[in-house]
């Protein structure tokens, strides 16, 4: 019996002919378009298991129930679900690194499993599988017209070496140690040259293999970036050549005997720009490699972390400078971080969306070739978006990066919704009972309709991009618009595609957005693929209400279609009523109640005022049969708000223009100040370099106006060394909000979730988690069958401000869109402890470690200080962490 299989001849689509049953396996195939591809990143170990022999190797490093540990995926588990992975719509597949690794780091009490600490980088981990099994999955990739792209990593090995003391620069050797524990999973490097690790060893010292430093604490400093330790990860002398010429040809290797088609590259920016022009483009180097194999656009996309401040562009320079010049090349993508942030804010945590709109205009305007820039809402080093977003607002992040110019990573699991960073996906795999591959879960097929949307739509993934509409004053609308004109058929009609997205929890008013005149036919929405298409029209402008959390893709079909309008007939300009705000209130800064006054020509018909877009709160205007109509609109919510005002009239799809301005209340109608002592934590503090007095609070002071809440508090210390999106690290803080003064009917819980202790008194009814990466509120939800109080997240988070001189940091709650109008008589219960990067709880054990707290254990309370404030009293009292349910 003979077999089928697709061979790509050059220039051509996969076909199918009959071959001879041992064919030789299709390792070498032409580069695809990047800009048609949708990625699928996979982390090996949690991915699938295919090979259950291979698991564990005897070193005390395989444990599916720890974290910390290998958990059993494997080469054979990923080839075994490339059926699932087309099924989605991938067209790629990014793995983690499959070299041999470090299996267990005892100094730091953790293992390798994640495959970045190589002790070879030219052999497979036998936790993987073979070199065979590589070749196999690659071939399969290739089989089905997709694409194999390997991970990897040239700033470091493992964690093999390190300074126990004071760093003297013109002395390395002083107070150095290589940690040459004798733990079997402690594996060291095999590969000439990266074995030669001992700063003591003349012969090692000469060759120069390593740089010999300590871990980066000052990320601002270029020096520091190139030449230390990212953590205690041992550093290689990139500027070395034998250094050079191993890793060119430890990576030629996999291109050239697996069949890799693009490369990931793990912590570029910590090496310095001349070894990326010579590791990629010297004769020897990749790029030559690739060409030799057939891969003439061979992508190498590097990991870059680094975001920008909101309606800032820095980050997008910084990235774009791994690019090179034109002269001097170095990589030719590099993944989206600062899309990844904004994402966040605007869509966890409920940050204006003309935020996300700048960046978007920023990724247009700074990356030469945005159509190739890898962007994602997930990844294995950081924090899930559903560990502080809802369920609505991922799947309009999903959407953004499927709809916007770059290309879509799906990390594993994102298709399932799950929540903990670093899940096996394979039943009893780490965090799973049972088998996360589910192709008929809803959340999978949103997936999937979104990338089969993408890859029929060359406006999409080949268009430009034009901001249309986007909020100033909080969550709300934001719209875009792609179009692509194909340059080598100019007769053929413009594509467009219409993306409006609502991230508001409450209705909003879309006005006069500008839109291309004709038929818009909806092909999408927040369920996903859309059957009967309806069709919007338009005249020129747009005005619509959008539900909350709405998500509406429409492409263009044209200006004259037989279709039905989902919309209210838009009135021709000269039949618009007059709908007019008199007073002047336009880029005006209102600091007191302020009276609006207007005309509108048709009294007889509806007329609202809508502030800030929320159609859900819009108040309803009394017109005078002589067209005249006032309001009094109150100001007094602390602080400086943008606010925005429109005149909206529902039955005629009317809006007026819209009117922005600010307001401004500098006196709070109450506050709070207190003291709490120093020194007072609950626990050993973990022992790692940079953990200090960081979760000590030492006062804490609350001010409100209207519905402004702005908590300041004072820590004994505030550091930021790893570069924390929120401004500071190594605390995290949940806060506890009892309401009932506010909101007797609402859902109340003792249980503080994960922390294994209750409120000192009372219930709370909002919880909010922040610490450097994460910035999230929630209110109580259900508990299910094992007692496990539920969350459900709830936007805006807070707006956080860091004073490191002053040792501060300021959180200004907004209620409106709670449902607060005021804050008065609410408690307080403040909490600190240490969280991950990924959001995940540090733990507690008898002894402190480098990254867990001593002196508890497995049932202690996760509290290291606390305090409570109560603002019906006007007083605060400290609390014991340790007995959270009493009063000091």
């Amino acid at each position: 019996m003979r077999r089928i299989f697709p061979v790509l001849l050059a220039g051509s689509s996969f076909v199918s002919l009959a071959a001879p049953a041992f064919a030789e396996p299709l390792l070498h195939v032409p580069s695809p378009d990047w800009r048609d591809q949708i990625i699928y990143f996979a982390l090996t170990d949690r991915f699938n298991d295919g090979d259950p022999s291979n698991n564990d190797q005897g070193a005390g490093e395989f444990d599916p129930q720890d974290h910390r540990k290998f958990s059993g995926g494997d080469l054979k588990g990923m080839k075994a679900q490339l059926d699932y992975m087309q099924k989605l719509g991938a067209t790629a597949l990014w793995l983690t690194p499959p070299v041999a690794n470090q299996w267990w780091y005892p100094k730091g009490q953790y293992g390798g499993y994640h495959g970045y600490w190589a002790t070879n980088f030219k052999q497979n981990d036998p936790h993987f599988g073979t070199l065979e099994d590589y070749q196999a999955l690659s071939d399969d990739l290739h089989r089905r017209g997709m694409y194999l792209i390997q991970d990897i990593v040239v700033n470091h090995t493992g964690n093999f070496f390190g300074y126990e003391g004071e760093y003297d620069p013109q002395d390395t050797a002083k107070h150095f140690r290589v940690f040459a524990d004798e733990h079997p999973g402690n594996r060291f490097p095999t590969q000439a040259p990266f074995e030669l690790v001992d700063r003591h060893n003349p012969e090692h010292v000469a060759a120069d293999i390593y740089h010999w430093t300590p871990p980066i604490t000052d990320y601002q400093d270029p020096a520091q970036e190139f030449t230390h330790q990212l953590a205690n990860l041992s550093d290689l002398n990139t500027s070395n050549p034998r250094v050079r010429e191993t890793l060119k040809d430890s990576y030629r290797y996999w291109i050239e005997t697996v069949g890799v088609d693009a490369f990931r590259v793990d912590t570029a920016k910590y090496v310095e720009h001349d070894f990326w022009h010579d590791f990629l483009h010297a004769p020897n180097g990749i790029m030559a490699a690739a060409k030799g194999t057939g891969r003439h656009d061979f992508l190498a996309f590097g990991e870059i972390f680094d975001g920008s401040a909101p309606m800032q562009n820095s980050g997008e320079h910084k990235l774009v400078s791994f690019l090179g010049t034109k002269d001097k090349p170095e990589l030719n993508s590099v993944i989206g971080f600062p899309l990844f942030f904004e994402l966040g804010r605007v869509m966890a945590e409920g940050a204006p969306t003309a935020q996300l709109a700048y960046r978007l205009e920023q990724q247009m305007a700074v990356y030469p070739n945005p159509w190739v820039i890898p962007n994602f809402v997930d990844n294995h080093d950081t924090r899930r978006f559903l560990s502080s977003g809802s369920l609505e607002s991922f799947r309009q992040a999903m959407a953004v990066i499927f709809t916007v110019p770059g290309i879509p990573v799906i990390y594993q699991g994102d298709e399932q919704a799950l929540t903990q960073t670093r899940q096996a996906m394979f039943a009893g795999g780490y965090g799973s009972s049972q088998s996360q591959f589910d192709t008929d879960s809803p959340m999978f097929r949103f997936v999937r309709d979104l990338a089969a949307l993408r890859l029929s739509d060359k406006a999409l993934t080949r268009g430009d991009l034009r901001v249309l509409a986007s909020a100033s004053q909080g969550a709300g609308i934001l719209g875009f618009e792609r179009s692509y004109q194909d340059e080598q058929d100019k007769q053929a009609a413009q594509q467009r595609t219409l993306v409006l997205m609502n991230t508001a929890q409450s209705a909003q008013l879309l006005a006069n957005m500008p839109l291309q005149a004709g038929h818009w036919q909806l092909v999408l929405d927040e369920k996903g693929a859309v059957a009967d298409k309806p069709v919007l029209s338009s005249s020129g402008e747009l005005t619509m209400n959008l539900p909350a959390k709405a998500i509406r893709v429409y492409r263009w079909v044209g200006e004259s279609a037989a279709v039905q309008s989902e919309l209210t007939p838009e009135l021709m300009p000269e039949k618009k009523p007059a709908l007019t705000l008199e007073t002047r209130l336009q880029g005006q800064t209102l600091t007191a109640d302020t009276l609006l006054q207007g005309h509108f020509s048709q009294p007889d018909s509806q007329l609202q005022l809508v502030l800030n877009g929320n159609l859900d709160t819009a108040v309803p205007l009394t017109v005078s049969a002589d067209g005249k109509w006032q309001y009094p609109l109150p100001v007094r919510s602390l602080g400086n708000w943008p606010q925005s005002i429109n005149l909206y009239a529902p039955g005629l799809a009317l809006a007026g223009e819209t009117v922005s301005f600010t307001t401004q209340v500098l006196t709070p109608a109450w506050q709070l100040e207190v003291t709490d002592p120093v020194g007072d934590e609950a626990y050993q503090r973990p022992n790692h370099a940079n953990s200090g007095a960081q979760r000590d609070i030492t006062a804490a002071s609350v001010r409100s106006g209207g519905s402004v809440l702005e908590l300041t508090l004072s820590m004994a210390e505030i550091s930021d060394g790893w570069q924390p999106a929120q401004g500071f690290d190594n605390v995290s803080f949940d806060i506890y909000f009892d309401l009932s003064s506010q909101l007797p009917h609402a859902n109340a819980a003792s249980a503080l979730p994960d922390l294994k202790a209750d409120m000192p008194q009372g219930h709370w009814h909002l919880g909010h988690t922040l610490h450097g990466w994460g910035n999230t509120l929630f209110i109580p939800g259900a508990t299910d069958s094992a007692g496990k109080l539920g969350i459900a997240r709830v936007a805006p988070a807070p707006k956080v401000t860091v004073d490191k001189a002053a040792g501060t940091l300021t959180l200004s709650y907004q209620g409106e869109g709670l449902g607060l109008q005021q804050w008065d008589g609410v408690s307080i219960y403040i909490t600190t402890w240490d969280r991950s990067g990924e959001g995940d709880l540090r733990l507690v054990t008898p002894q402190a470690s480098s990254w867990s707290f001593g002196g508890g254990d497995s049932q202690s309370p996760l509290i290291m200080d606390s305090l409570w404030l109560d603002t019906k009293l006007k007083q605060a009292s400290t609390l014991s962490p340790n007995t959270s349910s009493t009063i000091e």
